[in-house]
Order: structure tokens, then sequence, then C-alpha cells
């Protein structure tokens, strides 16, 4: 009886499962069913560090990079490979009903592989900067809690490798839109961008 009860409970809670799935899918706006789920997932909690976490992130900045990215103004190489095609299908419509499916999903929690002395690291450096080095403390523009703000993303809970490889991206001209974070990239060493890469990850 206990295990006929257990396989039952099973089913039921994977076919609840599936049902919120389809759901999910079919409230979905198009692009994002057919587009946006093989990378971001439909809720935006990609599985990835090569894509971003786009659950939670402010509509507006997603409205801003989908279009960069359909200018081909953001062309960095990820860009070129991966968004330049998709977001050229998208029109001004498509691109706000994107934004505004994945700034209403839910973070998932994630698990942050990181030392304690990175963390340490990264916390002075999200909420003091690097005042020797021109360095503005991240909490300015990102927010207490990593939450974003009208003038910058929303960056918590992001995949830290996702993070690292944008940082030194920003250290470069490839992404115009974002000039104002390239003197602040390139005045951090790489172990500083790892351990704020990780300490942004863990926050919620």
């Amino acid at each position: 009886m206990g295990t006929t009860m257990r396989t039952t409970s099973c089913f039921v809670a994977l076919a609840v499962a599936l049902f919120s799935s389809y759901a999910m899918a079919a409230d979905a706006p198009a692009p994002v069913a057919k587009l946006c789920v093989n990378c971001h997932g439909l809720d935006g909690n990609s599985e990835s560090p090569l894509f971003p976490r786009l659950a939670g992130q402010r509509a507006d900045y997603l409205v801003k990079q989908l279009k960069a990215y359909r200018e081909q103004s953001r062309a960095n190489a990820a860009a070129r490979d991966y968004m330049w095609g998709m977001a050229h299908l998208l029109s001004d419509n498509e691109i706000q009903d994107v934004a505004t499916w994945f700034a209403q999903q839910h973070v998932t929690d994630s698990t942050v592989t990181a030392t304690a002395d990175q963390l340490r690291l990264g916390d002075k450096l999200y909420h003091t900067g690097k005042p020797d080095a021109g360095v503005v403390a991240c909490v300015a523009c990102h927010g207490a809690s990593g939450e974003g703000t009208p003038v910058a993303p929303r960056l918590a809970a992001q995949h830290s490798r996702y993070v690292v490889a944008q940082l030194k991206v920003l250290k470069t001209s490839e992404r115009p839109a974002a000039s104002v974070m390239q003197t602040f990239a390139r005045n951090l060493t790489d172990q500083e961008i790892e351990a704020l890469a990780a300490y942004v990850e863990s926050m919620h």
C-alpha cells in the first residue's frame, strides 16, 4: 500500500508539473515559446551559463538590449553568433512582449561555487567599489540587492560565468551603449572580476 501511494503521489506531482509547463507555454508570447526557450528557458531561468538568466530582469533594459541586437550595435562574438539573427525577427511590439514576459518571471535559486575570500572581495567591490582606481561601487547603479535600477540591469542571481564574460567584453568597445562601464571594467583585475561575479550570483 505504501509503495502504491508513493507511486501515485509521484505520478500526480509529475502530471501537475507537466500541466504547469503546458499552461506556461500557452501563456507565453509566441517569440518566447518559439525562439527564446531553447537558450533562456521558458521562464527565463537558463540552465547554461553561456546564456543569461532573464527571469526578473528589468523590462526596460531587455527592450534596449533586444533593439541593440537588432540594430547590431551590440557586437561581441556571442551577440553576433546567437542574438543578431533572433532579434532581427522581432518587431517593436514583440520585443516589448518578450521583455514584459521575462520581467514578470520568478528567479530560481542558483548554486554558487566560490570561496569565502572571493565572496568577501566581491561584497567589498559591490558595495564600496575600488576608489583608488576610479571604480564606483556597483550598488550605486545596480541597487542594494542587485535588483537593477532605471539606469542599470538586474545582476542578482545571474550566472557568474556570464557576468565574467560580459565584464571582459565591457573592457572593449563592443558594447558602445555601456561605455560608462568601460573604465570600471578595465580597472578590475581578473581576480576581482571573478570575485564580483561570484558575489552577484549569490545575491537573491
